[in-house]
C-alpha cells in the first residue's frame, strides 16, 4: 500500500545566499501550488470559450514550530530573499517526489501565542527563473 502521510520522511530545505536551512525537523504543513494563466482566444462565431495556456506560476508555503529565541530561520526567510525551496515529502529515496522551486521569500510571519508554541509561517513566490521549477521523481 502506498504511503499517504509524509510526516517524518519529509525533506524540506531553503537554500539562499547565506547557506542552506533545513526546515523539515519542525514543520507542521507545507503547501505546493503550481498554476497556469490562460489567454482567451474566443472570436467571431465561437460558441464556447477557447483558451491557450500562457504563463506558468508557482507558490509554496510552510508553517514551522520554532524556538522563541531563534533568529536564523527568520533571517533566512526575510522578505524578498532569493533562493531555492526543495520539498521531498517522502525523503530522498529513488523514485520519490522532489519539488524544486526557485523563489523569493515573502517574509516570515511569527506568532507568539500565550501558553503555546511559537510558529513561523512563510510563503514563497516563484522567481523569474520559474521555468526551472520541477515537480518530478528523484
Amino acid at each position: 500500500m502506498p504511503e499517504l502521510i509524509s510526516g517524518p520522511t519529509m525533506v524540506l530545505t531553503w537554500t539562499y545566499s547565506g547557506g542552506t536551512i533545513a526546515l523539515a525537523g519542525d514543520y507542521r504543513t507545507v503547501s505546493w501550488n503550481p498554476s497556469t494563466a490562460f489567454e482567451d482566444v474566443s472570436a467571431g462565431a465561437d460558441t464556447q470559450v477557447g483558451r491557450l495556456p500562457t504563463l506558468k506560476d508557482a507558490t509554496a508555503s510552510v508553517e514551522l514550530v520554532v524556538q522563541t529565541s531563534g533568529t536564523a530561520i527568520a533571517a533566512a526567510l526575510a522578505p524578498a530573499t532569493a533562493g531555492t525551496l526543495v520539498i521531498q515529502p517522502e525523503g530522498t529515496a529513488t523514485n520519490k517526489r522532489k519539488i524544486t522551486l526557485p523563489a523569493y521569500s515573502d517574509g516570515a510571519t511569527l506568532a507568539f501565542p500565550y501558553a503555546n508554541v511559537t510558529t513561523v509561517s512563510c510563503n514563497f513566490s516563484g522567481s523569474s527563473t520559474l521555468a526551472n521549477y520541477s515537480d518530478a521523481v528523484n
